[in-house]
């Protein structure tokens, strides 16, 4: 069983995500995170991921949602920048900010689409 934790970062509307490095496939778009270590919390792997991989400091709040695989858990945890934090790629990927909308942005790897279509749920598009 493979248990990750997934920073959900949201400022204006919209959501920030980063890209797969290259050498960890599946290659694509996905909320930032990682693997949980043996006996670590998945708010205490979201924030020790985003510093190892983005070098950006952040502090959780709630879990979001849990999706359950077969063989995969992950946890979408929401997540907050500290002030004056900013990511930096250390391992080679992308990031962008993406307006949150009905349909997810392309390249969103399967398993985070579902978080996304719950996320979109709760948005108002009428304005």
């Amino acid at each position: 069983m493979i248990e990750v934790a997934a920073a959900v970062i949201i400022s204006n509307g919209m959501v920030f995500l980063s890209s797969r490095p290259a050498d960890k496939p599946p290659a694509g778009w996905e909320f930032p995170g990682g693997k949980l270590e043996k006996g670590e919390s998945p708010d205490a792997a979201a924030i020790r991921e985003l510093q190892e991989e983005l070098d950006w400091q952040i502090v959780c709040g709630e879990t979001l949602y849990t999706l359950h695989r077969e063989n995969l858990t992950i946890h979408f945890i929401s997540s907050t920048p500290l002030p004056g934090s900013r990511p930096v790629s250390r391992e080679g990927q992308e990031f962008k900010w993406v307006k949150i909308a009905p349909a997810p942005p392309p390249g969103l790897l399967a398993n985070d689409v579902e978080f996304w279509k719950i996320l979109a749920a709760q948005q108002d598009f009428t304005s």
